[in-house]
């Protein structure tokens, strides 16, 4: 799996060794709670407002510990107020990508260990959209 946002890479994938960990994907939508007097149940209202949240982690494996930990000073900043559309995609060509539109780069935890970073991403955005497999 190969995850960019606009046309940063964020996990490269098999083939660089960077494919993503504890991927996961949590939709949410707005919704109101009303209770009337002497209602034998509640009244829910779906407001819309759809939110889709993006969480995985990527470990990457450095020269030696200086750059690692370089990475994870610099990889931080380089992302600060980053948005966009967060593009989520098979290794293989020509397979269905998903797409995270008015993403915004909600946390983001880099933590070096000796010549590896694990970094955590975790992107919020709109609703989940796929163009199917070629």
């Amino acid at each position: 799996m190969k995850i960019r946002l606009g046309n940063l890479d964020l996990a490269r994938g098999l083939a660089h060794r960077e494919s993503p960990a504890r991927f996961s994907l949590a939709t949410e939508r707005e919704t109101q709670l009303v209770s009337t007097l002497r209602a034998s149940n509640a009244a829910i209202f779906d407001r819309g407002n759809a939110r889709t949240f993006v969480t995985f982690s990527v470990t990457r494996r450095h020269a030696n510990a200086e750059r690692a930990l370089r990475f994870a000073a610099g990889h931080s900043q380089a992302l600060a107020n980053t948005n966009g559309v967060v593009i989520i995609s098979e290794d293989s060509p020509g397979e269905a990508e998903f797409f995270l539109p008015d993403a915004v780069l909600h946390t983001l935890h880099c933590a070096p260990e000796g010549l590896l970073t694990e970094t955590e991403y975790a992107f919020v955005g709109g609703a989940l959209t796929c163009r199917p497999a070629l």
